[in-house]
């Protein structure tokens, strides 16, 4: 027997057997952490009823971040990088990720599309200046795209549950809002965009812009599933919408099958799920909650809007400069209770301001403050300065444009 087997207190079959118990031991401890982490999230939902009112949204932010890091574990970040750099001008590049930003954050939340999307864009991007924009596309995307349905920003969960509203309704009226926000502000970043990526070097003509076949990403059958597990998610969730059911259940659900299976196989550690935790966002809602009463008592000595454009323009007033002021979380609390049992044109127009007015400042939306965290953590920064002094602009012209197509389709519609 050597030093190395009497040290070990046996043969080096004894030895190996050991080894093996001790991973098999730390293999069934993970998948352990997995069930665990997997039942949480399936959970959320539940553990936040306390909350009330504000409970979906409590339970978005914790859910959600983990979906998010899953999905990049099993690939989809580095699948859609690869895709996105295969557009050869940095502008059309800009393009194609603001418009999947868009529908993102429709589908799946705006912070499922604001994690990803300073994710992913960074990854696009080829140098600094670039960078820069996709970051600030990403906000952009995640933030507009977020009207439409009532899931897809938390702002609207608020409002829609606290007026009973329908999910078909709801989307009759916001669909032409979110339509024309998202032209304008599209619009508008690639007017600005234009002159400094241009001036990037573009690939010669008939270049191979795809990666090698070595680096290409391939999805594994654990990946396909977790992105069936996603869209599944929105799918459950437009349906609980039709119904009056809780949206924030299934988005629950896909995340504790996606993100517990991706702790147990090793692919995300606990630590990093917790690192990713929105901690001020998850502040902000337990403190609306908390100030819920003051709320409701400042909402009351506010005269209720009409139908007409006065009305419209009075509520997307007040929701857009509260969330640019505080956030719009607190924001949609205070429309909640302002605009309770009144027509939905106001209701449409609040939920504007807080949606696409709150990117005037940086932290007028959780969205925003995510994707300059992600950016931050990987070298790009976007300047307090910086972003004040462009922000408002899409901000502005997004809401605009968003009133007028409001006003446009109460008017057809009788409304």
């Amino acid at each position: 027997m050597t030093d190395g087997e009497a040290a070990s207190g046996g043969t080096p079959i004894t030895g190996a057997v050991a080894v093996s118990n001790g991973i098999g031991r730390l293999g069934h401890s993970r998948w352990l952490l997995g069930l665990g982490v997997g039942s949480a999230l399936v959970l959320a939902p539940w553990a936040a009823a306390p909350l009330r009112r504000l409970s979906s949204p409590f339970a978005l932010l914790v859910v959600l971040p983990p979906l998010t890091l899953a999905l990049e574990a099993m690939g989809w970040r580095e699948l859609a990088a690869s895709r996105l750099s295969a557009i050869g001008r940095p502008l059309r590049r800009l393009v194609a990720t603001y418009v999947i930003w868009l529908a993102t954050s429709a589908v799946l939340t705006l912070d499922v599309a604001a994690v990803a999307a300073a994710s992913v864009g960074i990854s696009v991007g080829r140098s600094a200046e670039e960078r820069r924009w996709q970051l600030g596309g990403a906000i952009l995307g995640a933030n507009v795209g977020s009207l439409l349905f009532p899931f897809s920003n938390l702002t609207n969960l608020v409002l829609v549950a606290s007026s009973g509203m329908g999910l078909a309704t709801y989307v009759a009226f916001a669909a032409a809002p979110q339509v024309a926000a998202a032209l304008v502000v599209g619009l508008l970043l690639v007017a600005r965009a234009r002159g400094s990526l241009t001036e990037l070097p573009v690939p010669a003509a008939g270049a191979d812009l795809r990666p090698a076949a070595a680096a290409r990403p391939s999805m594994g059958s654990a990946g396909l599933l977790a992105g069936a597990a996603a869209l599944m998610g929105a799918a459950g969730a437009i349906w609980l919408g039709l119904i009056g059911g809780d949206m924030a259940v299934p988005f629950a659900v896909s995340a504790g099958l996606v993100a517990g299976p991706a702790v147990a196989a090793g692919r995300i550690p606990v630590r990093a799920l917790l690192r990713a935790a929105p901690l001020a966002g998850l502040g902000i809602v337990a403190g609306a909650a908390i100030a819920a009463g003051p709320i409701r008592q400042l909402a009351g000595l506010m005269p209720h809007p009409a139908a007409g454009v006065a009305g419209l323009a009075l509520a997307v007033a007040v929701g857009g400069g509260l969330a640019a002021a505080v956030n719009n979380l607190p924001a949609a609390l205070f429309g909640a209770a302002w605009l309770a049992g009144g027509p939905v044109g106001p209701m449409i127009a609040f939920l504007v301001g807080t949606n696409i007015g709150a990117i005037a400042t940086p932290h007028g939306s959780v969205a925003t403050m995510l994707v300059r965290g992600v950016g931050a953590r990987r070298g790009v920064e976007l300047s307090m300065g910086s972003y004040l002094g462009s922000a408002w602009r899409y901000a502005a012209a997004g809401a605009l444009a968003a009133i007028a197509a409001l006003a446009v389709s109460l008017t057809v519609a009788g409304r």
